[in-house]
């Protein structure tokens, strides 16, 4: 199997019937409406690293929601006791099934451990990771010397994304520096 995409983590159970509380770690829950199957990993097992045998096709038979998580349940999973061996899995489809990207979009796995310079050409160090706030994204880039700087992922600041050279180039405002 190809790349895969992690769209949720089951964080628990729901009532008695083997549903699962999923928290989406996609842009649109709604998405789970689209989907037929995903595929299951256990917790603590990375999207790198996985080999296909462990991982379980799932098939979703009912999508339901409630505040910011997903409702699933699967064919086969009819019992509380059958969902617990799920909890804190993640919940996979493969790249093909990903919804496509529109202009100015960009998937975050793309970009991370990505190079970071600024736009006058000095070095800055590596994505470490990307927070999500509910104003935007924003790049946590850490150097050698494991100094952070945080980056907003806004327009003024993006000046290149380069996806083949894995490489963000960037303009630092006035202050983002200490």
């Amino acid at each position: 199997m190809d790349r895969m995409f992690r769209v949720g983590i089951i964080i628990s159970m729901h009532g008695i019937k083997g549903a699962v509380n999923v928290y989406p770690t996609c842009d649109d829950p709604k998405r789970f409406e689209k989907l037929k199957q995903v595929y299951f990993c256990p917790k603590g097992t990375d999207e790198d690293s996985f080999p296909n045998e462990i991982l379980k096709e799932l098939t979703i038979s009912r999508v339901q929601y409630f505040k910011d998580r997903v409702i699933l349940t699967f064919d086969g999973i009819g019992r509380i006791e059958d969902a617990e061996g799920l909890k804190d899995g993640s919940l996979w489809i493969p790249d093909e099934k990903a919804i496509p990207l529109k202009a100015n979009e960009f998937y975050i796995r793309d970009y991370m451990q990505a190079s970071v310079v600024t736009d006058q050409g000095r070095i800055l160090g590596r994505v470490d990771q990307m927070l999500e706030t509910k104003a935007g994204y924003i790049l946590d880039v850490k150097d050698d010397k494991d100094h952070e700087i945080l980056i907003p992922v806004i327009q003024d600041c993006i000046v290149l994304l380069d996806k083949a050279a894995k490489r963000i180039v960037v303009h630092l405002l006035k202050g983002m520096e200490s």
